[in-house]
């Protein structure tokens, strides 16, 4: 299916009575305009009435652009729910997941979407880490309602034979059992607020440390900006006490990830325990966990740098939270978007530029990166 079948699938809620635009025509203009790096309101008409000439070899706009205030209105009456499943169903038939896709679940909090005395939007997202996209997107009215946003999003990805990897805010039985049912495998991080399970997962690594017959491990190193970080990979299996082994009932095996970090003079030690439903592959385990921690900081911050994210006023929450679905797309084609090895920043600027760009950028048939 192309572009314009999925957004043909939105329902479109408005009243007929002076219907003026079309639904997919202002979909595919903001899409369009942000993925130019333009998403305010008045940014986005102003794209539509430059690039007019552009947008109407795709779409016919036979009543033009609409004003800002419009195109605000028709996003709100669209609401998220819809414009998220025919968006991300779309750039899922345009990517090629691998045989042993590795999703990370995580949260961003969008700081300026709120008003004072409301509750603050939080984004809670799955990214597919081996190609850096978004998969699907959830939100909730604040932090606190993450771990049951986890639990829907959950039932809404397709994780057969994925890895799940989670931070210790989702060390949730019904959490961890819901991936397991759905046939998929989780990594899921412990932190001492646990205190007994973490303290299990440690004294089996201090006994364990001592005798490494059963220590399957795995070692990498990068350099960079003034700094060396070696990181070591530990799993061993499972042996829970048959008290915690009957409250977590498919942990199969325990992680631990020392961090060996060096900036100049300054050496430090920091190790993480995590459980894990999957089989002994430290390798693959490390992998999954570094790419959680980049998810984290490079895909967030790109949001903040490339769209301002954490300063964006929209206030009315169902416009702030397609808004935040739209910018999440926006990001998958630029990542796809492999003829040029530019930043994303830089991606989406050329995009404004260039009318060729931007339709390479949008309409290219890309199936993996």
């Amino acid at each position: 299916m192309s572009l314009f079948d999925h957004l043909s699938l939105v329902e479109d809620t408005r009243s007929h009575i002076n219907q003026r635009h079309n639904l997919v025509d202002v979909l595919f203009l903001i899409l369009s305009a942000v993925a130019s790096g333009q998403d305010g309101w008045a940014e986005i008409q102003q794209f539509g009435e430059l690039k007019l000439e552009w947008l109407r070899k795709f779409r016919p706009f036979a009543n033009g652009i609409p004003r800002r205030h419009t195109i605000a209105r028709i996003l709100k009456a669209v609401g998220p729910e819809n414009l998220q499943l025919c968006l991300f169903s779309w750039i899922n038939d345009i990517r090629t997941a691998s045989a042993k896709p590795i999703i990370a679940i995580d949260g961003k909090t969008l700081r300026g979407a709120s008003k004072l005395g409301c509750n603050t939007l939080h984004s809670v997202g799955a990214f597919d880490i081996n190609n850096g996209l978004a998969l699907y997107q959830e939100m909730a009215s604040g932090k606190g309602k993450e771990i049951e946003t986890v639990q829907s999003l959950i039932t809404m990805l397709n994780i057969n034979k994925a890895l799940i990897t989670m931070d210790a805010l989702h060390a949730q039985r019904a959490t961890l059992e819901a991936i397991v049912a759905r046939k998929g495998d989780y990594v899921v991080q412990v932190k001492s607020n646990q205190r007994t399970l973490f303290q299990a997962v440690k004294a089996q690594y201090d006994v364990a440390f001592q005798d490494d017959s059963q220590l399957a491990q795995f070692a990498c190193s990068e350099k960079g900006h003034g700094r060396t970080e070696q990181r070591i990979t530990f799993q061993i299996p499972s042996k829970l006490s048959p008290k915690l082994q009957e409250k977590w009932p498919s942990v199969k095996t325990l992680i631990a990830v020392e961090r060996h970090r060096k900036i100049g003079n300054k050496t430090s030690i920091e190790t993480s325990f995590y459980l894990s439903s999957h089989d002994i592959d430290p390798e693959y385990i490390a992998t999954a966990v570094r790419g959680h921690w980049r998810i984290e900081n490079s895909l967030h911050w790109v949001l903040d740098v490339v769209y301002r994210e954490d300063a964006c006023r929209v206030h009315e929450q169902r416009t702030a939270e397609s808004l935040a679905i739209v910018r999440q797309m926006a990001l998958n084609l630029a990542k796809l978007e492999i003829t040029q090895k530019r930043s994303m920043k830089s991606k989406l600027h050329r995009s404004l530029l260039s009318d060729e760009y931007r339709e390479l950028m949008i309409f290219a048939d890309v199936k993996s990166i």
